[in-house]
């Protein structure tokens, strides 16, 4: 029966190599050394070392899903497919995930809570946006059905007075009817609720100052890009282009014809 001869502290912190009637036989992680009385003199059977291997092994696998979990809030299926990418196989998974929520390092229902507080306060992701975010972390979806109750209708309202007004501005290049298509486009793929978006783009619009000047520079530039790309045409036809157009983009067609009133 082999016997603990020897053990040597690594130098790597929590690791200590066991030796075997003097010659080195494996390293283990501290835990496992204290749970199995890892010290000189301990006899060992065969049996005794595949136990201790395997207690390594599962060991091994902790640790790796602990520093993961630990640099940042981690969901149980996040931590389960970082093990699976480093080919653990399910039992070891699932017996590492189960210990660190009885640890309290990973709790599917805080990092819900957490994120949907942190979306609220960025104000960037509207409710929807938030359940697919959890969803793509494999969260429980009544998990995150609890979790969304802390997002309320004023909470979406205060993000959109923010956001229209951001992308507005971003987007002012374009027409004003395209601007506000855009605008409702990108907030909805953030997951904000429709009525919302339409309600605070009216809002902004009717607390601006209207900018004339900028509608009709815009539909200059892009007029005067229509003209040049049609302009082998002629008379009604080329009229009819241009006004095609400019219409697709958003413009008044009122506006369109006095612009070719000037220019043609």
């Amino acid at each position: 029966m082999p016997t603990v001869t020897k053990v040597t502290q690594q130098r790597r912190a929590g690791r200590y190599n066991i030796y075997l009637d003097d010659d080195y036989a494996f390293a283990v992680d501290e835990k496992v050394l204290i749970t199995y009385n890892l010290f000189k003199g301990a006899n060992l059977e065969d049996a005794d070392i595949e136990t201790i291997k395997a207690a390594e092994f599962k060991q091994k696998a902790y640790t790796q899903a602990l520093v993961y979990a630990t640099g940042q809030m981690r969901t149980s299926q996040q931590v389960s497919q970082k093990l699976s990418e480093r080919g653990y196989a399910a039992h070891v998974i699932q017996e590492v995930v189960q210990r660190l929520t009885d640890d309290h390092v990973i709790n599917d229902e805080l990092y819900a809570q957490t994120y949907v507080d942190q979306a609220i306060s960025a104000g960037k992701l509207g409710p929807r946006g938030v359940q697919f975010k959890l969803q793509q972390a494999g969260i429980d979806k009544f998990v995150i059905e609890d979790a969304l109750v802390a997002y309320d209708v004023d909470d979406q309202v205060a993000a959109l007075t923010v956001r229209v007004a951001n992308l507005l501005e971003k987007n002012s290049r374009y027409s004003k009817f395209m601007a506000e298509q855009k605008t409702q486009q990108k907030l909805l793929q953030q997951g904000f609720d429709l009525n919302l978006i339409k309600q605070a783009i009216q809002n902004y619009r009717s607390n601006e100052t209207p900018d004339e000047m900028l509608e009709w520079d815009n539909l200059d530039r892009d007029a005067t890009i229509a003209a040049n790309r049609y302009a082998d045409y002629t008379g009604w036809e080329f009229k009819q282009k241009v006004k095609a157009m400019l219409y697709r983009k958003g413009y008044d067609l009122n506006l369109v014809d006095k612009w070719l009133r000037q220019h043609h």
